[in-house]
């Protein structure tokens, strides 16, 4: 019973964030704008030796274009984790500034000596972040996206979920 309601929320969950999704294409193209193109990575339950504890590691999305067909944009990237209580997902982990940031066109992100993602805080490559200290459960990633140049925010759930078990 336990996994059939939780399935069905993760279901009810990836139908709201792909209708908000859906309809601000729908709205971007009746007033001549242009959506990003993205997809996600998968979230990874592990353990790790360093820490000696499982952790969750999400990871900025794989691909994702500008809001425009000519202009470079700077998109930001923070993960939300959720856990599942028994009944419902509910917010484990959320920042209170963005992980990670990448220049972005209409192609993709930047590539070559100077592309990719980068931490917002030391400038650096970045890759994945590691959330640690987590109870037993199943646990998926939210993924917000915010564009600066105008504001926009794309949420998109990981393609899967992944649980720790003691």
């Amino acid at each position: 019973m336990k996994r059939i309601r939780k399935s069905l929320f993760f279901l009810l969950l990836s139908s709201i964030v792909i209708g908000s999704v859906s309809m601000s294409t729908v709205l971007a193209q009746a007033s001549k704008d242009h959506s990003s193109d993205y997809s996600m990575h998968e979230i990874a339950c592990e353990y790790n030796d360093d820490l000696g504890q499982y952790v969750v590691k999400a990871y900025p999305p794989k691909h994702i274009t500008s809001m425009s067909d000519t202009e470079m944009d700077v998109v930001t990237w923070t993960p939300v984790l959720y856990h599942w209580d028994g009944v419902r997902f509910h917010i484990w982990n959320k920042f209170d500034m963005p992980s990670a940031f990448a220049n972005v066109t209409p192609h993709g992100i930047e590539d070559g000596k100077h592309g990719g993602w980068f931490d917002t805080e030391t400038q650096e490559n970045f890759d994945s972040v590691t959330f640690k200290n987590l109870p037993s459960g199943a646990f998926a990633i939210m993924n917000v996206m915010t564009f600066e140049s105008n504001g926009e925010v794309l949420r998109k759930v990981s393609p899967n979920t992944c649980d720790i078990q003691r």
